[in-house]
């Protein structure tokens, strides 16, 4: 009887024990990777709670590069381009018509208000100007379209058709290969140098427990990276071609996190073909199964599609045929029905350098398989250009670029602020079933 009774006392023991210590193995993916600024080539944070919990972490933080960031934005980048449009406006002239002459604050009030609240943060925690703060997360092609709104010259089809780099062609690059229940992708994020030095790597950790490992700029929605608990990636891709609407639309930021945050590929496609935006993108949505990529223009949502298992991606609109009022104008296609298979030579000529970054980066990637395109693999195609675009005098930078490879049970995320071939990439790896 007394060796059942201590018997029975350590099956109770071992049993309290095992449910108070689960089993070892690997912990939650928010206890997986622990960012360091000592190792890492970005300014980096982690940030966790609510929306503007995690706005205001994140910019405390990151203050001191936000700071001047915001300035070269508002003065060197928004001021610079009214200029060289040929108009007398500056920043002040700018920021006022930016609130009083379109909807974009209030379509991101109406659209997301959790993201609204989460750059109040920022700019509660870097001690800024909310106003100025969200006119600079909007930095990117909603900028061109409200300059255009104010001074009634598409800044970027003037910039092509001069051949001048003034002002960003748009040289974001993606490619992408999948089969046999994993993937990989390649990707470039370029754009101005006015960004330069203010790289950042910030991990989310949202109230439900979701994980975002995510690249931007310091004071930045951006979202660019993965979401590790539910094993995807996304990649945007500006669409200058395409109609925009500045009074009705949703700015391209926050459909970046809406699409991080969604939870699945499945529930980010959803999402864009029910959203409007203020302007024309591509969005490439990858998991273990592949890449679904869309052109999301001011009227509609069309499915680009490859011949194969791979996907490649540059800045020109190949599907959708909603273009801008300015291209339609150019190209005398106002009143005529618009086939993308049979547009006019100067379509293509406008856009030469995108057509020679899809041509490098298709050629470089059919018939590949995930297993081939390693990191180092992807470089030797990124690294060539036009698609590498190191910041010189005159060009942008290809400052943030990663590869993401996701099995059915790893998603790796290699990361570098800097152009392929320059910054080495750093690795970070979760197991996200």
């Amino acid at each position: 009887m007394k060796r059942f009774v201590i018997a029975l006392l350590a099956l109770i023991v071992f049993s309290i024990n095992t449910h108070a210590q689960p089993l070892t193995g690997i912990p939650p993916v928010e206890y997986q990777v622990e960012l360091s600024d000592t190792k890492s080539e970005f300014f980096t944070v982690e940030v966790k709670g609510s929306a503007y919990e995690r706005g205001y972490q994140h910019g405390k933080a990151l203050r001191k590069v936000i700071r001047p960031t915001l300035n070269r934005f508002k003065y060197d980048m928004v001021s610079a381009f009214l200029k060289t449009a040929g108009t007398d406006y500056q920043w002040q002239d700018y920021r006022q018509f930016f609130y009083t002459n379109t909807g974009l604050y209030q379509m991101a009030q109406r659209e997301a208000p959790e993201l609204v609240e989460e750059i109040r943060g920022i700019a509660d925690g870097a001690g800024l100007d909310f106003k100025d703060v969200f006119a600079y997360n909007l930095n990117f092609d909603e900028t061109f379209w409200v300059l255009e709104k104010m001074t009634g010259i598409d800044p970027m089809l003037a910039s092509e058709k001069a051949a001048r780099e003034a002002l960003p062609s748009g040289h974001c690059s993606h490619g992408s290969v999948w089969g046999k229940g994993k993937a990989s992708v390649g990707y470039t994020l370029d754009w101005t140098r006015h960004f330069e030095g203010s790289q950042a790597l910030i991990k989310h950790v949202l109230e439900d427990g979701t994980v975002l490992l995510t690249t931007t700029y310091a004071g930045t929605l951006i979202g660019h990276g993965i979401n590790a608990t539910a094993g995807y990636t996304f990649t945007p891709h500006s669409k200058f071609q395409l109609a925009h609407d500045v009074d009705n639309g949703l700015a391209q930021i926050f459909i970046y996190r809406t699409l991080l945050q969604a939870g699945s590929v499945e529930k980010a496609i959803t999402f864009l073909q029910a959203v409007k935006p203020a302007a024309g993108l591509g969005y490439a949505l990858t998991d273990k199964n592949g890449t679904r990529t869309f052109e999301v223009s001011a009227n509609q949502v069309t499915e680009f599609k490859t011949d194969g298992h791979w996907m490649a991606i540059a800045n020109v609109a190949r599907a959708n045929n909603d273009l801008s009022g300015s291209y339609k104008a150019e190209l005398n296609l106002q009143k005529k029905t618009i086939d993308m298979a049979h547009l006019p030579a100067a379509y293509w000529d406008y856009n030469h350098d995108s057509v020679e970054r899809f041509n490098i980066i298709s050629a470089d990637i059919k018939g590949k398989t995930p297993d081939q395109m390693t990191p180092a693999q992807w470089e030797k195609t990124f690294i060539k250009k036009p698609v590498n675009k190191p910041v010189d005098e005159k060009l942008e930078t290809s400052n943030l670029w990663h590869v993401v490879i996701i099995d059915d049970a790893f998603i790796e995320y290699h990361v570098s602020p800097g152009n392929p071939g320059n910054i080495p990439m750093e690795r970070y790896r979760f197991k996200y079933h």
